[in-house]
């Protein structure tokens, strides 16, 4: 079963009640009111804007707008929950029916929580064996949460995957008083490493989940596993057995001592000394070998996989 931390929906526009229309911005056109739009960001995300020149009701929000329930996510299992809590606000009713029948999903962060008790060497080894440094690119930001995307420009194709340690997020203190607030135990995200996948557009999102539609039903039971077929598509096949006692692991390790250790600097002296056309995966893949090796990585490409389901 799929598991989302982030949905943006649109249903139409009668699908919600106004009951306190203060809490909204209003903006005017002409005179006449043309949106109401409600935005926070804590305890949860929740925006809410009624379009009424193209007659349409848009909401996003966090798998947060769960409360206690957070730690399910949202699914075809927790979505009911969902418009109920946002209901219990006051300031709006949603009529959850009509909305499970004929709301579309135009954004999604596919979200998977797995145990590992060593997030830092789960990253390190995604780094390490990208098949491809110019058509994925991997980077740690500066709050530690790993980045896996496509290097493409336009926006409705550039795929992202982010994975962090769950248990340091919520560790934080606006999320420490959310747990608290939610009595959700403090050790329940313990060892908990999390998988975002973002789908920025309905293209994307059919794409990914392999389903023809958008529509709020088809997401959320879809099939697919669009994070472990990303990885599978991104990370290389690999294994630890090279021996370093013949002459071409001796001038493997040479070239990563000469490339300090940085899988990215090989594989561009290796387009630079290959031809046009050559299997780059080929012959990059004695040097992520060695570089497992002296890592001492404990991660392979059929345990990551097996990890995602």
């Amino acid at each position: 079963m799929l598991t989302f931390d982030k949905l943006k929906l649109v249903t139409q526009i009668e699908n919600i009640k106004i009951l306190e229309e203060s809490a909204f911005n209003i903006k005017s056109k002409d005179n006449v009111i043309s949106h109401l739009e409600f935005h926070q960001k804590v305890p949860f995300l929740l925006n809410i804007e009624v379009d009424y020149e193209d007659n349409e009701l848009v909401l996003e929000f966090t798998g947060k707008v769960l409360g206690s329930d957070y730690p399910k996510l949202i699914s075809i299992d927790t979505i009911k929950q969902c418009f109920i809590n946002i209901n219990n606000m006051g300031i709006c009713l949603l009529d959850i029916d009509a909305i499970m029948d004929d709301a579309s999903v135009v954004k999604c962060d596919v979200t998977q929580d797995v145990c590992c008790d060593d997030v830092p060497a789960l990253t390190k080894y995604i780094a390490s064996n990208i098949i491809n440094y110019r058509e994925y690119i991997a980077r740690t930001l500066r709050n530690s949460n790993f980045v896996v995307e496509k290097n493409v420009t336009t926006r409705g194709y550039k795929k992202r995957l982010t994975i962090y340690n769950k248990q340091k997020e919520m560790n934080k203190r606006e999320n420490s008083r959310y747990m608290t607030e939610y009595n959700i135990p403090p050790n329940t995200f313990e060892n908990i490493c999390r998988f975002e996948l973002n789908l920025n557009s309905t293209a994307q999102i059919k794409k990914a989940l392999g389903i023809s539609d958008t529509s709020l039903q088809s997401v959320l039971t879809a099939a697919n596993n669009p994070i472990r077929d990303f990885l599978d598509d991104v990370v290389a096949d690999s294994n630890y057995t090279i021996p370093l006692t013949d002459k071409q692991s001796y001038f493997t390790a040479l070239v990563l001592r000469d490339c300090d250790y940085d899988i990215h600097k090989v594989e561009a002296k290796m387009r630079q000394l290959y031809s046009r056309g050559t299997n780059m995966s080929k012959v990059m893949k004695p040097y992520r070998e060695a570089l497992n090796r002296k890592s001492g990585h404990q991660f392979t490409k059929s345990n990551l996989l097996k990890m995602l389901g």
